[in-house]
């Protein structure tokens, strides 16, 4: 299991500055033509990644979302700068540096130097707080956020100075610290003796012990074959080690946790002509594939059309009772009748129950015979949602797909006094970024309609709605959270919101609906089955969510 790239990037970016930072803009085309301005920052070969600047933020691209210019562009920018030709193996320098080096008494420095943040600076004179950690030819590395990130850098990168300081500070390494273990040929540490664990040590915090003798305080997640996700404070989601980055001890921990963990799941009952394989008792009765993270926690309902999402609080109960909902269904307009949903007529075969499945695709048909696939994506990061139907062209009326996210009902408006509406809204809200105009808030306190008259009133020109480029929920309803839903595909689906059909207040409840714009026209036309892509929300159009802890 590895870190998410995006995470590292945060955690680093105050090292990032040091790279090879470069205010000089220059254009970035990916590869659909589209081009910004951005100046450059650092490319890892490794990675095939670049990190860009724009507009005061960095950004990490992978390298083949970018046209070839683009690439070209990037690696050129990265190439380490020409070394001057000298006759010699090292500059005057040097050889004064390694004099000095060399004479340096070895109890000058005691080892409490390799356990103290040192002052860094950067060739360009940007300055770095980080511990010393090794120094291996012309690699020097360093670790931050207390030694819990660590980073390689070309000793070129830094000052004279801290050139000097590495120099010193290995010299002091070398006296003090044993030498590094050789690696293990074989990716599973040695086998010790399995601790006993209970129930409860499945949310307890333990002390994690890495490979060179380093602790962390952290919960278990949950963990495989490669190593284990831990939960840390602070952190809005898990933190990933491989197995070979922890001492023997903390990887038998680690798989004794998840051991027990698989003994706990409940039972299982089997799927049915309209339900799914699903948990038969315990905290996710009724679901086939749940995912609990640090900030929240997901699960696919049995009907296989329904995802609800919680969110969780720092000790792991859920913030409200009430999850967010996800819906997907087909909807037509029969003579007589208004616009009704496509009941389902039978599943196809079930996917087995699961607690650690990325992505869980459904598929069955609808009551006039089209048949349909639903797609969910659950990961630490969040979720995403899209899918398709089929209909046979002989259908007399052609349905559409899309997908329905309604908020939690924070309170039953219709029932309560004004007092009590008050308290359960706080200062949450809802905000809007529409297509045109600008951001819209909604807060939870206030009438939809007084909302909307205080945006009309006196205004030249008619308020833009809908379309969106993306919807908000934060605010104290939803704790230290903040509740992000947009389309990956803007330019072919129509994103927009929507209070329902009874609902006064926003505490009530909203939705946010995604289609694609076909289906969108199609809802609107006298001749919905002429347009082709009515019944497709395609991966690269998906409806995302993201829960983001610490933005409420």
């Amino acid at each position: 299991m590895k870190l998410p790239y995006l995470i590292a990037l945060i955690l680093f970016a105050p090292f990032l500055s040091i790279v090879g930072q470069d205010e000089t803009l220059h254009p970035w085309t990916d590869t659909k033509g589209r081009t910004l301005q951005a100046s450059f920052i650092s490319y890892d070969a490794a990675a095939q990644t670049v990190t860009i600047k724009w507009n005061g933020q960095i950004f990490p691209l992978p390298l083949n979302t970018l046209a070839p210019q683009s690439q070209d562009l990037a690696k050129q920018l990265g190439a380490p700068p020409p070394v001057a030709p000298s006759p010699g193996s090292s500059s005057p320098f040097d050889e004064i540096l390694d004099e000095v080096v060399a004479e340096m008494p070895m109890d000058a420095l005691g080892p409490e130097a390799l356990d103290a943040e040192h002052d860094w600076t950067s060739a360009d004179g940007r300055p770095l707080s980080a511990k010393f950690i090794s120094l291996v030819g012309d690699q020097l590395t360093i670790a931050m956020n207390g030694g819990a990130k660590e980073f390689t850098l070309p000793l070129s990168k830094f000052s004279v100075e801290s050139q000097a300081l590495a120099k010193v500070l290995q010299k002091v390494a070398q006296k003090h610290r044993p030498a590094p273990p050789k690696p293990a040929v074989s990716a599973k540490p040695e086998k010790v003796v399995p601790p006993k664990v209970v129930e409860a040590d499945l949310d307890k915090v333990h002390t994690w012990t890495s490979a060179d003798g380093r602790s962390l305080e952290a919960s278990f997640v949950s963990a495989d074959e490669t190593g284990v996700d831990l939960k840390m404070r602070g952190r809005s989601s898990p933190m990933s080690l491989t197995w070979e980055k922890l001492d023997s001890q903390s990887v038998a921990l680690g798989q004794a946790l998840q051991k027990l963990k698989k003994s706990l799941i409940p039972t299982v009952l089997g799927g049915g002509e309209k339900i799914l394989e699903r948990y038969g008792s315990g905290k996710w009765k009724g679901y086939n594939t749940y995912l609990e993270s640090t900030a929240f926690e997901v699960g696919l309902h049995a009907n296989g059309r329904l995802a609800h999402v919680w969110l969780l609080k720092e000790d792991g109960s859920r913030v409200q009772s009430s999850p967010i909902s996800i819906d997907f269904y087909g909807y037509s307009k029969s003579e007589g009748r208004g616009w009704s949903r496509r009941r389902l007529k039978k599943l196809d075969s079930s996917p087995p129950v699961s607690m650690e499945r990325r992505v869980t695709n459904v598929k069955g048909e609808w009551e006039n015979g089209s048949t349909f696939e639903y797609n969910y994506e659950f990961t630490h990061t969040g979720m995403s949602f899209w899918g398709e139907a089929k209909e046979p062209k002989s259908e007399e009326y052609p349905s559409v797909l899309r997908i329905d996210l309604r908020a939690p009902v924070i309170l039953d408006a219709a029932s309560a006094t004004m007092d009590q509406v008050m308290e359960a809204a706080g200062d949450g809200a809802l905000y809007v970024d529409p297509i045109e105009g600008k951001t819209l808030k909604f807060p939870f306190n206030e009438k939809w309609d007084d909302i909307k008259r205080k945006f009309e009133k006196g205004g030249k020109k008619a308020v833009s709605y809908n379309p969106i480029k993306y919807a908000e929920f934060r605010g104290s309803p939803f704790g230290e959270h903040k509740i992000k839903i947009k389309s990956a595909g803007s330019r072919t689906t129509y994103l927009n919101w929507w209070e329902g059909y009874s609902q006064v207040f926003p505490v009530q409840g909203a939705f946010i609906i995604l289609r694609s714009s076909d289906g969108y026209e199609a809802g609107k036309s006298a001749d919905p089955g002429s347009f082709k892509n009515r019944l497709e929300i395609k991966r690269n159009e998906r409806l995302e969510l993201r829960v983001i802890r610490g933005a409420g």
